[in-house]
């Protein structure tokens, strides 16, 4: 996985300073079971943050790494040519991130380490590929992942020290989802410390309860703009409430596919790209956040059936998978906002049909629309 200097930035010489995983960002609410949905007008009442999708501390796992961050932010897994397999981490500093790869040293198995062979997803279903000391490789997936737990070599922000972390796969279910087929794990973390440590949710809520994170093969995203990196080496590990998992559950999975109203079948990851955008109202594709947790919008897409069939009667914005391509009613207009690079235009009162995701907002006081 590459990025430009521009999206990784660069950081001062900083002395060494103990990491920390932590949780990643949304409400505490979460909304009833729906079980298997095919067609739309059904909102959620529950808030998914304005984060990318990161395991950190608060807040940046809300608005992404957007300041100062001396933790270690991990944001999935990648295998590199020689085979070894590499945990993906960043650390930020005023708004620049700065690339901090840990590599997979063990897995640990049915009490016996083993060696990392390979990753994959079906959907958000994962399964490992573990060989042992004899040479026999064996393939584990959904609650035979219970207890399998990864050594990890994590390095400082200078790349000169190195602690050792161990993630655990400690549970999997299914979560709740528009179409019933995304699942979650509850992974937990320990790091070696001086006087002993405790394990602890790597993905976890505002108020510290523990939150599950979400695999996905094929793709990874940048921590600060959510901008997509694609590669079939890459597997993302997101928390269930940022926005790239949020998306998903919306039902806007890049694994999946759909109909359209031309009765055309197209690919949903489009759909899910402009998601993360619309979700975080970054109006430019960015790293800017122009929502606060618990804003209501009506979300409209043009499948057939329908993910989402919100009124239009307000339109806030219509979203592309580079962010918004008009704008006419900010969520909330009190945000300070200096507007795009390329200024973008109002939308048409009546929006035509190229848009991939349109967002209204209900009126004053509703206690309709999906929950951002």
């Amino acid at each position: 996985m590459t990025f430009t200097s521009s999206q990784k930035g660069s950081l001062a010489i900083l002395p060494f300073f103990s990491l920390l995983l932590g949780g990643c960002g949304g409400a505490s609410s979460e909304e009833a079971p729906l079980g298997q949905i095919t067609a739309a007008k059904i909102y959620s009442s529950s808030p998914n943050g304005t984060g990318i999708h990161v395991g950190s501390t608060q807040p940046e796992s809300w608005i992404g790494l957007t300041g100062t961050s001396l933790t270690w932010i991990l944001t999935g897994l990648s295998q590199r040519s020689d085979g070894s397999w590499w945990a993906t981490g960043w650390y930020s500093l005023d708004g620049a991130v700065l690339s901090a790869d840990a590599q997979v040293l063990s897995v640990k198995y049915a009490g016996i380490n083993q060696r990392l062979m390979a990753v994959h997803t079906t959907g958000s279903r994962l399964s490992i590929d573990l060989r042992d000391s004899l040479g026999n490789v064996q393939t584990v997936q959904d609650d035979a992942l219970v207890g399998l737990t990864l050594k990890l070599q994590v390095p400082d922000q200078l790349g000169l020290t190195y602690q050792n972390y161990w993630l655990r796969i400690d549970s999997f279910d299914s979560v709740d989802s528009q179409a019933g087929d995304v699942f979650g794990y509850q992974v937990s973390y320990l790091r070696d410390e001086l006087l002993g440590g405790s394990w602890s949710s790597y993905c976890k809520g505002p108020g510290g309860e523990a939150q599950r994170s979400v695999f996905y093969q094929g793709a990874q995203w940048h921590p600060m703009n959510g901008a997509r990196s694609e590669g079939a080496n890459l597997i993302t590990m997101t928390c269930e409430s940022g926005s790239v998992a949020r998306c998903m559950r919306w039902g806007y999975r890049p694994w999946a596919s759909s109909q359209l109203q031309s009765g055309s079948t197209t690919s949903l990851r489009d759909h899910h790209q402009a998601c993360v955008h619309m979700k975080r109202a970054s109006y430019c594709g960015d790293s800017h956040a122009q929502t606060i947790d618990g804003t209501q919008i009506f979300i409209n897409d043009l499948l057939d059936p329908a993910l989402h069939s919100g009124p239009l009667d307000v339109i806030e914005a219509l979203w592309t998978p580079t962010g918004a391509s008009c704008v006419s009613n900010r969520r909330h207009p009190e945000l300070p906002f200096l507007g795009c690079p390329l200024p973008l235009p109002t939308c048409q009162a009546t929006p035509s049909s190229d848009y991939v995701l349109a967002t209204s907002l209900p009126p004053s006081g509703s206690l309709l629309g999906l929950i951002d």
